[in-house]
């Protein structure tokens, strides 16, 4: 008999979310598709069918997080007039996202798996539509004589993103939530303003 339609997204999507609720609590490398599945109440048959292995279905959860938080960015960011203003956003947003548990899981992911070709191929469709944000307002800026740089608009939109991505290791290190904001704000100060007198 045929499922349905929609029916199959449903599961998938039911599957996914309780994954990333076990994986949230107990990590990537302790999560086993036994606890997915006991916890998630669906057959082990059902979570094959829709997911061929752990990491595509953790890779599955953390692209639905990644959607939300581009569609939610994107409704916040439409709001401003200027580049400076929406990269202040940016790095709240990034704050916030660095105490979202399911990307508190990727750099474990990261470093305790060793990556395929396929599965860094996946990382990086993940990762692009993070980096073109940050493009995107670097090239506002640009446009808009906000910014002036030698620096092409690439590579600065890839050193800003690499230095809010960095700055998530400082959530290992013991900094209190309110320090943690700041110095996502502090790093937008420091890419528009330097450190050095004029």
């Amino acid at each position: 008999m045929a499922r349905p339609a929609g029916q199959g997204e449903q599961t998938k999507r039911h599957i996914a979310e309780k994954a990333k609720q076990i994986f949230e609590r107990k990590g990537y490398a302790a999560t086993s598709m036994e606890d997915i599945r006991e916890y998630s109440q669906i057959s082990k048959g059902s979570i094959y069918y829709h997911f061929t292995s752990k990491e595509e279905l953790f890779l599955y959860a953390v692209e639905k997080a990644s959607e939300s938080w581009r569609e939610e960015w994107e409704k916040q960011a439409e709001q401003l007039a200027t580049a400076r203003e929406k990269l202040y956003l940016l790095a709240r947003f990034y704050a916030s996202d660095m105490q979202n548990p399911i990307s508190k899981i990727v750099p474990e992911y990261m470093g305790t798996h060793n990556i395929e070709e396929m599965v860094q191929e996946k990382m990086l469709h993940l990762v692009q539509p993070e980096y073109d944000v940050f493009l995107h307002i670097v090239e506002e800026g640009v446009r808009c004589n906000e910014f002036v740089s030698d620096i092409s608009s690439e590579d600065l939109a890839y050193i800003l993103y690499s230095t809010l991505s960095g700055i998530s290791i400082t959530q290992f290190l013991g900094y209190e939530e309110k320090k943690f904001y700041q110095l996502y704000e502090h790093a937008i100060d420091v890419f528009l303003n330097g450190v050095t007198k004029e």
